[in-house]
């Protein structure tokens, strides 16, 4: 692991774990999960649909419907969120594709890159990561990963990712090409697109433009289990 101006970056060479253990054969303990937080993403029509913003101990999936369609943006704005909370938040970049230099320095300062070479490796790092209990945010970028590497995460993967969340209490954001997280408990699709007009705006301006549709929506009970509570498109 290297510091570079503030901000850790690692390669990746994680090994996952054992899928042998407890919890239905996805290698997670069975805990009691940790309070739910609700953070504000900075784009208040987001926020408004989402009743307050993200919710820890979910995942949250978010798909472009195409190129320029607000994720960096979208990005960004999450960093900002566990900036004001003073935590420290992970980017697991598998197509190693992410630019420091398109981000305000101060959002470097408290975070950890990871730079994977595919969706595969970037799941095994995700994994490693949330039993790290100094994370805040997990944020799981594989837009930039292939369509075969996309097929050949297993359903099996997402869902102990899902059940990670769950037990760590950290706000976990996979941004993809598409819908297609089988446990993702909220989805959002972005379907704006960024010009470049766009190019002389602030990171808030550009929120502000966001387009999107919340494709599925739900939340923790007491007991730690997510209720399908409704559709909802902002």
């Amino acid at each position: 692991m290297q510091w570079n101006d503030g901000m850790a970056t690692a390669r990746a060479d994680v090994e996952s774990a054992s899928l042998e253990e407890a919890f239905d054969g996805l290698g997670v303990e069975r805990v009691a999960p940790a309070e739910s937080e609700t953070l504000g993403t900075g784009v208040d029509s987001l926020d408004e649909a989402l009743d307050g913003g993200l919710r820890s101990g979910l995942l949250t999936e978010l798909a472009e419907s195409g190129a320029s369609s607000g994720g960096q943006v979208l990005l960004l704005h999450l960093l900002a969120g566990m900036r004001r909370e003073q935590k420290f938040a992970a980017l697991v970049d598998g197509a190693d594709g992410f630019d420091p230099e398109s981000a305000p320095r101060e959002l470097l300062e408290h975070l950890l890159w990871a730079r994977c070479r595919s969706a595969g490796e970037a799941m095994k790092v995700a994994d490693a990561l949330l039993r790290d209990e100094n994370l805040g945010m997990v944020l799981v970028d594989v837009r930039g990963c292939g369509e075969r590497e996309l097929r050949g995460v297993k359903a099996a993967d997402w869902y102990r990712l899902q059940r990670l969340a769950e037990r760590s209490g950290a706000f976990v954001c996979v941004f993809t090409p598409r819908p297609f997280i089988p446990s993702a408990q909220v989805r959002v699709r972005l379907q704006g697109r960024m010009s470049i007009e766009n190019m002389d705006m602030s990171v808030s301006e550009l929120g502000g433009g966001l387009e999107f549709e919340v494709l599925r929506k739900r939340v923790r009970e007491r007991e730690g289990f997510a209720q399908l509570v409704r559709r909802a498109v902002g």
